[in-house]
């Protein structure tokens, strides 16, 4: 699914070396512009880059002056960054596996506006780093962060680093605020935020979400059975999605620990009706066990075990080709650092497709797909799972305790005991 494009031969062994020493699970094919320079890099790209591939092409400074052009003149699964060194070669192989990962993150920032909506289209520079992100707000979170009554119209809101945020409206930034475990978000507003119709930005942005549709389904080429972990939530459902489009027969396996948000559950089962795929429902039993060891903490994730167990359990029934996940770059280094592909130990292989888009383009795909989020992201949450969960930042703390549908079907005893710890 990833080629890297480089100008010659030496760039060429400079981040082959950087694989092997950074990256050696990789399996990255390294291929070059033959020595073309500049203008001529113009005239020789469209024979170097792999249409069913997302292709990365790393250029020196001597090389700048095409960049922007290279941009705007290649399709949307051809990724093009400047190394800020004279040439490739000459960046350190640490700061070469720096600019790579600068370089997977540009798609995440590739937001144009018209008017007040946004939508994705190819820009350089995309003023991105890695773990930086957008991804559409709606409902409850306008009134959580305080910037108007709950509403079916979208923002943007920017993730940039250590918990700092920023909305955006017309290309402008509006609000900002800081995201962390231990306090309510404090907005610092710097203008007005209009909302705007999310499918309009879905109609906008369909040039780069069917291509990267096509290339990101090029993973799982020859895939005849595939297994899903479904959780309910955006990127698992996209997952399911991508492999639908791929694989002859699917399966979702969702784990019910018994202290899930009630509409996780609904969500899949109504969602795997309405998409004609096989569901198997995985009881493991973290609530029993949370009586006799206590409700889990961020030192002690015992409830993971449990859920993993279940989940192998359930995938070795089904003996499938691939298992099929919607891990992200941007949702963490290490997962960043894993290639497409990996083996799971006893249980199969794992083709991550979803790895270098960002949270808005798998928002987008969804809606695209006419298939509709699960309900608790309008009530305010970015991440789903349990209800006592000790991942919960301050503020999702207060929607369990206050929002309804985050409320519906807990056991009252346990979420009082979880809230007061």
């Amino acid at each position: 699914m990833m080629r890297i494009v480089v100008r010659s031969k030496k760039d060429a062994d400079a981040v082959r070396a950087m694989l092997s020493q950074a990256l050696p699970s990789w399996n990255a094919e390294v291929v070059t512009l033959k020595g073309a320079r500049k203008e001529k890099i113009l005239d020789v790209i469209n024979d170097v880059v792999d249409p069913d591939a997302f292709n990365i092409v790393l250029l020196g400074r001597e090389d700048s002056e095409v960049i922007r052009e290279l941009t705007e003149t290649t399709p949307p699964n051809v990724i093009v960054h400047l190394v800020p060194r004279a040439r490739v070669r000459n960046a350190r192989l640490s700061h070469l596996r720096w600019e790579l990962e600068r370089a997977k993150a540009q798609p995440r920032g590739w937001v144009r506006w018209s008017g007040e909506v946004p939508y994705l289209e190819k820009k350089f520079p995309a003023r991105v780093e890695p773990g930086e992100e957008p991804f559409l707000a709606w409902g409850l979170w306008w009134k959580t962060l305080g910037l108007g009554e709950p509403s079916e119209k979208s923002f943007l809101v920017f993730k940039r680093q250590k918990g700092f945020h920023e909305v955006y409206s017309e290309g402008r930034t509006v609000a900002m605020f800081e995201m962390n475990d231990f306090a309510y978000p404090k907005v610092t507003k710097l203008g007005e935020v209009k909302g705007f119709d999310i499918m309009k930005s879905v109609e906008m942005s369909e040039g780069v979400l069917e291509v990267w549709e096509k290339v990101s389904s090029k993973v799982l080429e020859g895939c005849e059975r595939a297994v899903v972990p479904w959780s309910g939530g955006k990127d698992s459902t996209a997952a399911l999605l991508i492999a639908k489009r791929a694989c002859d027969e699917v399966t979702a396996v969702y784990v019910d620990t018994g202290v899930d948000m009630y509409l996780n559950r609904k969500y899949v089962e109504l969602w795997s009706q309405k998409l004609n795929v096989d569901l198997i429902i995985k009881e493991v039993p973290v609530k029993s066990q949370i009586f006799q060891r206590g409700l889990p903490t961020k030192e002690d994730r015992w409830c993971t075990a449990l859920k993993l167990k279940g989940l192998e359990e359930a995938i070795r029934e089904v003996k499938p080709d691939y298992i099929v996940v919607g891990d992200r770059d941007a949702e963490s280094q290490a997962r960043s650092a894993r290639w497409e592909e990996r083996a799971w130990e006893g249980v199969g292989t794992v083709k991550a497709p979803l790895k270098l888009w960002s949270a808005m383009m798998v928002q987008l795909y969804l809606f695209k797909n006419k298939v509709f989020p699960n309900p608790l992201y309008a009530s305010g949450f970015y991440r789903l799972g349990c209800y006592v969960c000790p991942f919960f930042r301050a503020y999702e703390r207060e929607l369990v305790r206050r929002v309804p549908p985050a409320k519906l079907g807990t056991d009252e005893e346990l979420l009082k005991k979880f809230l007061e710890g």
